[in-house]
């Protein structure tokens, strides 16, 4: 078996972004696997390209596999599409990918337009080193916990934020992180794109009178290395107690309280097997 799967990125708002290559991936391919084919049939349209279609997203990426070897079988080409952006970032096609890898098919990659990429080389914020998180979970403790671990990360921080969630996931960036420089990018490469370059307090009152919408990508600077203090000892055990005395296993408490002090899991566990033998002892 061999064949070959291109993964095409496609614009993320201006088609104008198309490449030539884009095109010439576009023609060559004998089937499309496309995250939503209402959207991917727009760009077909525009270019004048007539190709079969079917979907192929976080609900049905798995049930696709099969055309995989189709495709492999008649040394054919099949290309992985995302609705806007390069497929696989914050995107379904992973399974696609490592299925291709194993049919021994022939990976090519046609870079094109990231949405977190344009946003973190137009918001001012050092580009140099950088971390980009996608959607932070959607529950409120689940993100709380992932935002605390992301505490005392120096590189820059990207994230892709629904708009209905922008002014929560910023409030509580802010409760965490402090006042750090941030930028806020909404709708990238189309009519109405912006950058509200600021602190993320002066972020979270800009989003208490402006309600955002579209396509949204937050740039959060990294913490600064010079101003980062770990709690002492006493804070540390403090917050273990609080879990403890919930009922939670110390295992667990340690990497919670770790998390959110900047602490070693290691060392959070020591201080409390000591903590715990010393009540034995004194009971």
């Amino acid at each position: 078996m061999s064949g070959r799967l291109f993964i095409i990125a496609t614009p993320i708002g201006n088609l104008k972004d198309i490449s030539s290559r884009t095109k010439e991936a576009l023609i060559e391919s004998d089937l499309l696997l496309a995250e939503d084919t209402r959207v991917t049939i727009k760009l077909l349209n525009h270019l004048q390209i007539k190709k079969k279609m079917h979907s192929c997203h976080d609900f049905n990426e798995s049930q696709r596999l099969s055309l995989l070897e189709e495709i492999a079988a008649t040394n054919g080409t099949i290309a992985l599409v995302s609705d806007a952006g390069t497929p696989l970032v914050s995107d379904p096609g992973h399974e696609i990918l490592r299925k291709s890898i194993e049919l021994g098919m022939q990976i090519v990659a046609v870079s094109g337009p990231s949405a977190f990429l344009v946003a973190l080389v137009g918001s001012g914020l050092p580009c140099d080193r950088f971390v980009f998180e996608g959607f932070l979970p959607q529950k409120s403790g689940e993100r709380r916990k992932r935002i605390a671990h992301l505490q005392g990360e120096e590189r820059t921080l990207v994230f892709y934020v629904a708009p209905h969630d922008l002014s929560e996931t910023v409030s509580e960036l802010t409760e965490s992180f402090g006042d750090r420089p941030a930028c806020l990018a909404r709708e990238l490469t189309k009519l109405h794109e912006e950058y509200v370059r600021s602190g993320l307090l002066a972020l979270k009152e800009h989003l208490s009178t402006n309600r955002p919408r579209g396509e949204c990508v937050l740039v959060v600077a990294g913490a600064d290395p010079k101003q980062q203090a770990k709690p002492d000892k006493e804070l540390v055990l403090k917050e273990l107690c609080l879990l403890l005395d919930r009922g939670e296993g110390l295992k667990l408490a340690a990497v919670t309280v770790a998390e959110q002090t900047g602490w070693s899991k290691s060392d959070v566990y020591r201080i409390g097997i000591e903590y715990l033998e010393s009540m034995k002892s004194s009971g």
